[in-house]
């Protein structure tokens, strides 16, 4: 069980709970600390000093007072009102992870929740709990429409997956035997702001790209050793040379898995395609080290606005807006990731054209031992072709706009969710390409019988074997790269 304080989470933590189950206990000291600063809060309220979002509307309305009466109508209306959001479900893991990073953020203590509400969407984490979030379109500064679809859930407003079937919140939670949650002043708005489903998503396809940049470099290794074409290049000493130490990763692990491969001799220079996997993939490597950094301190603070601060020095004790909530620091962090992936697709799809080849690889044209008669595997770089040019499309960023919304009171959005879905869609086109790779390098290695021996490269081929048979007549091949995509994405293939 992992204790949750006011110190935010680790990554590793946060995968340990949202991807293995652990359970989460809240730390008996931060919910004091919790209980102190909303007591406070609740005081300067009392004042009459106009609350965003409590005594005073949303959006346009911020400057419109809300009556005393009407005030827990307001919190619980603003869970309903911005569900508004349709289409395919996050998928559960995003989710979830949102609910941590959201309680994470609320122990802070500056949000100005009760200990109760973090009880209870602990609790909910605990038990399961998986609400069903639309997965856009949304157009709203910050992340107000998802979070109204999670943790309206809550009060039993919404859908829930239980058993993988879509259910009533209300149904789930009478069935749990759990009273709906009633928000208490100031948490309606809390519960709605933030932008943890950035973090949640930053996650979720970073460590989708770390995997599938890995896999690359292992396909390129066994290009390379199929071909017997030359990899001085790839020699972790011209990469000292560089001084870059991400290309140098690259090149430790190529020369790695092709130790004792026949390819480290004098040979004439091969196609740059075959020489610039370093720089192209380490390039990808430090932009997720980047991106990697980011969520991480993203994991350790608060995304909130308005959050309530204590008197510090000169500065008044009361409510302080902030711009936090705007996740353009992901966004960037996102797209430029899109960029290096497109660059890792556009060199998997020369290193496949050049194996296709019989002037770059040695091996039959289009690895067929009939060229002119039976296609081989060609139809394998088309599909890839046409990969390359989606994914270009994909990689143009999607956050250059500024669109006025609420009568120009927001007039800034980060468009996470659209640029996550882009990047999602991109990371597809990747592993699709991947998959198509894998199955023309099955082929050559039939045809090369004697030039892989052992290692990890041999592992490889032999769960390609193990996956599909070689191609001895023309067949369609799109079966043969759907079974290889399962064992990319199940990981089986070494990084």
């Amino acid at each position: 069980m992992i204790e949750l304080g006011d110190r935010g989470l680790t990554r590793e933590e946060y995968d340990r709970i949202v991807a293995e189950g652990e359970l989460v206990a809240l730390e008996p000291a931060a919910l004091a600390r919790l209980q102190e600063t909303r007591a406070q809060m609740l005081a300067h309220i009392a004042t009459g000093v106009p609350a965003y979002g409590v005594t005073r509307g949303l959006g346009h309305l911020a400057g419109v007072a809300v009556s005393t009466d009407d005030q827990a109508e307001l919190q619980a209306s603003l869970l309903t009102a911005r569900a508004a959001g349709f289409g395919e479900p996050l998928p559960a893991d995003v989710v979830r992870g949102a609910m941590l990073v959201r309680l994470a953020g609320f122990l802070h203590g500056p949000v100005g929740v009760t200990p109760m509400l973090c009880q209870v969407i602990a609790d909910r984490l605990n038990g399961g709990w998986t609400p069903c979030v639309p997965s856009g379109p949304y157009g709203a500064a910050g992340e107000i429409g998802p979070l109204a679809h999670l943790f309206q859930t809550l009060t039993g407003e919404g859908m829930v997956l239980v058993d993988r079937e879509e259910k009533r919140a209300a149904e789930a939670l009478a069935y749990a035997g759990v009273e709906p949650y009633v928000p208490q002043p100031k948490e309606g708005i809390a519960l709605i702001n933030g932008s943890p489903f950035a973090t949640a998503l930053g996650i979720s396809l970073a460590e989708r790209a770390h995997r599938l940049v890995g896999e690359a470099t292992t396909a390129a290794a066994l290009g390379v050793a199929l071909t017997r074409s030359g990899a001085r290049a790839l020699s972790p000493r011209v990469g000292a040379l560089t001084g870059d130490a991400f290309a140098l990763q690259v090149q430790v692990r190529l020369a790695a898995l092709l130790e004792g491969a026949d390819v480290w001799g004098d040979r004439a220079q091969p196609p740059v395609s075959a020489r610039v996997v370093p720089q192209v993939h380490g390039a990808a490597r430090r932009t997720l080290a980047a991106l990697d950094g980011l969520l991480d301190a993203r994991l350790r603070g608060t995304t909130d606005s308005p959050v309530y601060l204590h008197a510090d020095g000169g500065d008044e004790a009361g409510f302080y807006p902030s711009g936090a909530f705007h996740a353009i620091d992901v966004v960037i962090g996102l797209e430029t990731l899109a960029n290096a992936v497109c660059h890792v697709l556009n060199l998997l799809e020369k290193r496949l054209h050049r194996l296709l080849d019989a002037r770059f690889s040695g091996l039959p044209d289009q690895l067929t031992m009939r060229p002119g008669v039976q296609a081989g595997v060609v139809a394998l770089h088309k599909s890839v072709a046409g990969l390359a040019a989606e994914a270009r499309v994909l990689a143009i960023p999607a956050s250059l706009a500024a669109i006025d919304t609420s009568s120009g009171q927001e007039d800034m959005q980060s468009f996470a969710f659209l640029v996550a879905s882009r990047v999602g869609r991109l990371l597809d086109t990747l592993e699709e390409a991947l998959a198509c790779e894998l199955v023309a390098l099955r082929q050559a290695a039939h045809l090369a019988e004697d030039r892989i021996e052992g290692g990890e490269l041999g592992e490889v081929v032999r769960l390609l074997s193990d996956a599909v048979e070689p191609v001895e007549l023309d067949r369609s091949l799109g079966d043969d790269v759907a079974r290889v995509r399962a064992l990319v994405v199940s990981g089986a293939i070494p990084g």
